[in-house]
């Protein structure tokens, strides 16, 4: 079982409980309204979400009890399952076996790559989707138990939501428009009139311009051959890889094709599948990367780069000017962000109800626990010390005016 099937499995399967053979017994992390949400399930869960960080923010990882972090999130995203499958529960919510039948079929979809070899294989897909629930420990009725209630959530949310969530409109769209371009374009009156009656809504458009920077900024795809090279790594074995790296710049220029020569030494295995392509937007690789690319000629193949983490080589494919962007270009990406915005603001209203009525009990221990206990503690007495530090200076200063 290939890695993202492994980590797609694991947050699936945490999703809809895992582990549905385990036993009335099993330990739990925290109870709502007396039903268990159990270990083994935000074990699962939080082995998901901690890979996911390893490949894609493996820095968030070196920070104190950032598992700690991780694991408040995790426990408080099942409990909120919990709560949403027992309201749905309570509206008597019908789930039909077509539509679990439907869910399994997308599902099972997703298997449709061999991560072996990185070519779709439908015919295989259904084996690797068995061997996926085998390893969870899951059988296939728990499963389309699970996966039962997660579409009767579903389905409950969408006649919460239709009630409750206003529909956008074209002037809800335009106006966000207004505030992504005049943070695009600096407009430092609206910006700051922003900053007074609407930070929020400021961070917004902030957040938003920034994405469309990228999108709309000079672009150059390439392929990329990379030789990695560690801070551990000896003097004579990065010589090694340096030399090995003029080697396939050599055989480059003496005829052989650069995706063959990916396929045959790049270090970044996660590439193979697209040859080693990928897009790179002006000013954000490593500088001696970005140098090489935005100044290249489309079809050129660089001499190999140093770069902190090792070297690499790049053959230029395609190149993209900066470009400008309209309300029209994106007018329905506005319109469908703002609506996901308000869905998501009133899923987190109605879940808040469901928590403030309900009775749920956290028993799982942090790490961190401790030392917020620690620091509660030790507030009092540093607030009494604070006190009878600022009576002495206050008497001493009484006595010295006195003089």
């Amino acid at each position: 079982m290939k890695k993202a099937n492994k980590l797609f499995l694991a947050v699936l399967m945490a999703a809809l409980g895992a582990n549905g053979q385990a036993k009335v017994m099993e330990s739990s992390v925290a109870t709502v309204n007396g039903r268990p949400v159990l270990a083994s399930e935000y074990d699962t869960y939080l082995e998901g979400v901690v890979e996911q960080y390893q490949l894609a923010a493996p820095q968030f990882l070196e920070q104190p009890y950032a598992k700690d972090i991780l694991g408040r999130e995790v426990l408080k995203e099942l409990i909120s399952k919990e709560l949403l499958y027992q309201a749905a529960e309570e509206e008597k919510i019908q789930v039909k076996d077509s539509e679990i039948d439907a869910g399994v079929n997308e599902i099972k979809t997703r298997f449709i790559i061999d991560e072996t070899t990185g070519k779709q294989d439908p015919k295989g897909a259904e084996k690797r989707f068995n061997e996926a629930l085998k390893k969870q420990g899951i059988s296939f009725k728990t499963y389309k138990n699970k996966l039962s209630k997660d579409i009767a959530v579903r389905k409950l949310m969408e006649q919460k939501l239709q009630a409750t969530v206003k529909p956008v409109e074209e002037a809800d769209a335009k106006a966000l428009y207004e505030d992504v371009e005049a943070v695009m374009k600096n407009k430092t009156k609206k910006i700051k009139a922003l900053e007074t009656e609407d930070p929020v809504r400021l961070k917004e458009a902030q957040a938003i311009a920034a994405k469309l920077k990228q999108l709309t900024g000079e672009q150059v795809r390439i392929g990329h051959i990379y030789l990695a090279v560690t801070e551990d790594m000896k003097p004579e074995d990065v010589k090694k890889k340096e030399e090995l790296a003029k080697q396939i710049k050599k055989e480059i220029d003496g005829g052989m094709d650069f995706s063959e020569a990916v396929k045959k030494y790049t270090e970044d295995k996660n590439a193979l599948a697209s040859g080693g392509d990928m897009i790179l937007l002006k000013g954000v690789a490593p500088k001696a990367i970005d140098e090489k690319a935005f100044t290249l000629a489309v079809g050129k193949v660089s001499d190999p780069i140093k770069s902190d983490i090792g070297f690499h080589i790049i053959k230029i494919k395609e190149k993209r000017a900066e470009r400008s962007i309209s309300y029209e270009d994106i007018a329905k990406d506005l319109a469908q962000y703002l609506a996901q915005q308000r869905v998501q603001l009133a899923m987190a209203e109605y879940i808040e109800e469901l928590y403030k009525k309900a009775d749920v009990k956290v028993t799982i221990e942090f790490e961190s626990d401790a030392l917020l206990q620690q620091e509660a503690a030790q507030t009092p007495e540093k607030t009494t010390a604070e006190k009878d530090t600022k009576a002495d200076t206050k008497g001493k200063t009484d006595k010295e005016t006195q003089k």
